[in-house]
This record gives structure tokens, sequence and C-alpha cells, in this order.
């Protein structure tokens, strides 16, 4: 197994004797175990400045700061408040020092002489909660950038839909409306709530209604592009023309997730169609009025 000293796993090793050292050593001999030693309170204390640990076994028996000292401290202090410390010792298990370690944060005893099986198995428990923990931040910081690059770009979209000379609208998988910019609600003198209602329908020109709710329906079930002209007339009897257009938007699977569309106002240049219409009417009328004396004379 070939591991990067970067996806090591840190385990700190306490004892004032170097052969209890290389004991452990020799029993946890590991590719994906770190293994640093200390050999008193304070030498462990500095490495924990520095590193964090899937846990920490701690001789009883050290001179100098004795090991429930070295315990306190490591529980005082932010980064190694939660690290495991499994205390080994000579002691029986009925020693009143047992019960001062456990509550001093010790998470377990064990016992000399040490059997291998039983130190490997619950060092590689904390080892594996360990990288368990590390991956649940690491998956939590990507998330959450995720979510922050989200969020502008949610934001850089409504500031650009709310500046928009377009009325841009959206809307979900059965056609309700989601979201509506200013310049949609100003053209079609509707808001999001009326919208949602389906209030819209009823603000269609009654010439234009049966026709526009029929498309509007069946292009909802196909799930096909929209584009269609048709009169708005509010409470004052105000007609406008709009231009709306509209287009399926589907998930990276293919699954349809609701619709995007536009809405301009294009009541000027039906005027104008209308008015250069009369003019040729007129212009034909008289044409042909002008024929008419002509065969008359």
């Amino acid at each position: 197994m070939n591991v990067q000293h970067s996806d090591r796993v840190n385990v700190l090793l306490v004892d004032d004797r170097p052969e209890n050292l290389v004991a452990l050593e020799a029993i946890l001999n590991k590719p994906y175990y770190n293994l640093v030693k200390a050999t008193s309170g304070a030498q462990a204390l500095k490495c924990l400045l520095n590193q964090d640990f899937a846990v920490i076994l701690l001789d009883v028996q050290m001179p100098g700061m004795d090991r429930f000292e070295t315990a306190t401290l490591i529980r005082s202090r932010d980064r190694s408040r939660s690290t495991p410390i499994i205390f080994i010792t000579a002691f029986s298990s009925n020693d009143t020092h047992v019960f001062k370690g456990y509550s001093l944060g010790a998470v377990d005893y064990l016992f000399k002489p040490l059997e291998p099986s039983i130190l490997t198995s619950k060092v590689q428990v904390f080892v594996e909660l360990f990288q368990k923990t590390v991956e649940v931040k690491r998956q939590a910081t990507e998330l959450a950038a995720v979510n922050h690059e989200l969020s502008k770009s949610e934001e850089r979209f409504r500031t650009l839909c709310a500046c928009s000379p377009l009325g841009i609208y959206l809307a979900d998988v059965a056609g309700r409306c989601t979201y509506m910019n200013p310049r949609c609600e100003a053209i079609s003198g509707l808001i999001l709530e009326e919208s949602l209602a389906s209030a819209w329908q009823r603000w269609v020109h009654p010439e234009d209604r049966d026709r526009v709710v029929a498309d509007w329906l069946a292009w909802i079930k196909e799930g096909q592009e929209y584009s269609k002209e048709f009169r708005l007339v509010d409470n004052e009897e105000t007609v406008r023309w709009i231009n709306l257009q509209s287009s399926p938007m589907f998930s990276d699977l293919g699954k349809p997730i609701g619709h995007v569309g536009t809405v301009i106002d294009v009541t000027e240049r039906k005027q104008a169609e209308s008015e250069r219409g009369r003019l040729i009417r007129e212009q034909v009328a008289r044409q042909e009025a002008e024929r008419a004396n002509q065969m008359k004379d």
C-alpha cells in the first residue's frame, strides 16, 4: 500500500522510556500511520501545537509533569480538546487513578503487558473516526464553497434581470410563474402572486383568451418552445400587445425543471402596423373609387 506522507494519520505516543516507545512503534507499524514520539508531557504539548492527532497514547507513570496534568492541559486547548486519549498503565484496573483518568477525559485504558491485537484495534477505531471527521469537514468546506458560488450566481442573475430592458420570467414544470423581473411586471401589469394564481389569463383580451390559453396549455404539455403575440387588457380598458416567448429548461440528466421566457411590449409596433394597414386600405379604396369614376366617364 503506497501512502503519501500527507495522507498519513498522526498518532502521538507519549512515554518517558525509549524502549516503551520502540515497542509501541513496532506494534503500530502501519504505512498509513505517522507515529510521533514524545518523551515527556511538555514535549507532547509542543507536538500538539501544530499538528492534529487521531489519538494519543499516554503513559501514566511519567516523571516530571504527571500524566493527569498533561491530560488536563491537552483538554484545555481548543485544537486538542476533542483528541482521544488512551492511558497506558501497569496499575490494577481497580486503582483509583483509573477513575481519575476517565474524569479528565480519557476514552480508554490499556494495561501492561499490552496485547498487540487489542492495541491495534483500538487505535484503528480512532484513526478511522478521525479520517471520517476530516472527510466530513472537507465535504462541508466544498459544499460551503459551492453554495457561496451558487449564491453569487443567483445574485448576478437577479441583478441582470432587474436591470434588463426585457421582461424576464421563470415558470415551473406546470407553467406557474415563479419569478418575474420588474420589467416583466411593468409590461404585463401583473405581480408575481397574480401570475402564480393564473390570474394573468383573465387579463388576456377576450378575443384572444381562448386561443392563448389553449396554446399555452398545449405548449406546457408538449414541452416545446412557445412564441405568441396577443393582447392584454387592464382594469382601465387599456390594451397592450405583448410578444411572449418561452423555452423549456432541463437538468443535467435531461429532466424538465421548468421554463424561462421573455415578454416584450410590442404595442407601438402593432399600432404602427395597424396604421399602415389603414393607410393602405384607404389608398386602395381611393384608387378603386377613382377607377370607378373613370369608368363612369
